[in-house]
């Protein structure tokens, strides 16, 4: 009866909007279709007007859309934006805009579904979940409404309608750092009898290939890198190893035990807090995720606890504590 769900396994059960974890998927679809390249630039000043199709003249009627950074990054390539998840270029590059031919919907849903996402992976454990990559048929099959611009913009960031469990999100980071190369995961590498003989090993599954260009892949770790270096993800920053990441924060439509929606003192929606990331940077040996439901910032929180685990794998001490200078 606990509201929380505790016996249910989340990392594959669990269904949450990814956030910016999600942006790889843009990056991915837009650079291997040509919609983008390494010296695309789009301009974030914090907001977008996006005009209403019935009156596209009459700004009182367009819709706004935010970055995080309301102050706006500046002009942004595709590494800039994975490094600051900027907002306003994944909307931009996704749904288009002022002129400027965007990925659509059809095809960040064909990337979405190429890299792992809405199907299971096919763990060897019972009870997981598909997640959604939606489209204009789910939406007027679903909805009885038609995919509009603004739906596009939201699942770049991976809010809106987008659903993913932990995993999906760790084993599209797997691949991004791999090459391209989308496995199945699994639990057990081989089985051993009581001396220690081998008895049965497991080889790799493959599930597919990416198809995303080996430059567009490197682009995408040289953001995620960033990310970690100079980013988002800059409290990861462990001098004896290269870590690369990306950070997301998703909002989500929680509410009390009383069935209230729970907003925080300045009226926003509750967040969950996620970080994506793989390590070393040159020759990946571990990926990982980390989801805090309910978590907040992932910058803030998620990353730290990547942190950590990090440091125990790679057998990193913590670093010092900073001395309290004296009174």
């Amino acid at each position: 009866t606990d509201r929380n769900h505790p016996l249910v396994n989340h990392a594959i059960s669990g269904q949450y909007p990814p956030g910016s974890t999600f942006k790889i998927v843009a990056a991915a679809g837009a650079l291997q279709e040509g919609v983008i390249d390494s010296t695309t630039r789009v301009l974030c000043q914090g907001t977008m007007l996006l005009p209403n199709r019935f009156f596209p003249n009459d700004l009182s009627q367009a819709q706004t859309f935010y970055c995080w950074q309301l102050r706006g990054h500046g002009a942004l390539n595709v590494m800039g934006a994975l490094q600051n998840s900027c907002d306003i270029f994944f909307y931009t590059v996704a749904g288009g805009y002022r002129g400027f031919g965007g990925l659509g919907v059809a095809r960040l849903a064909h990337y979405s579904e190429l890299m792992g996402f809405g199907a299971p992976t096919g763990i060897e454990l019972s009870g997981e979940a598909s997640g959604l990559v939606p489209d204009d048929r789910w939406k007027r099959q679903t909805y009885g409404e038609s995919w509009l611009t603004g739906d596009t913009y939201n699942a770049a960031i991976g809010q809106g309608f987008v659903l993913a469990t932990p995993l999906q999100v760790l084993n599209a980071t797997a691949a991004v750092a791999n090459g391209g190369t989308l496995f199945r995961p699994q639990l057990v590498e081989r089985v051993t009898n009581g001396e220690g003989e081998e008895v049965r090993a497991f080889s790799p599954q493959v599930i597919r290939e990416l198809g995303v260009e080996p430059q567009h892949l490197e682009l995408m770790r040289q953001g995620m890198r960033e990310a970690v270096a100079n980013g988002t993800a800059w409290l990861l920053r462990i001098p004896e190893v290269e870590v690369a990441g990306k950070t997301g924060t998703a909002e989500y439509p929680g509410v009390d035990e009383e069935g209230n929606l729970m907003l925080d003192e300045k009226g926003n929606l509750p967040t969950h807090a996620w970080f994506t990331a793989f390590a070393p940077y040159e020759d990946p040996e571990i990926a990982l995720v980390v989801f805090l439901d309910n978590g907040g910032e992932g910058s803030r929180t998620a990353v730290p606890v990547a942190s950590d685990i990090l440091r125990y794998y790679f057998g990193i001490p913590d670093p010092e504590p900073t001395p309290t200078p004296a009174p």
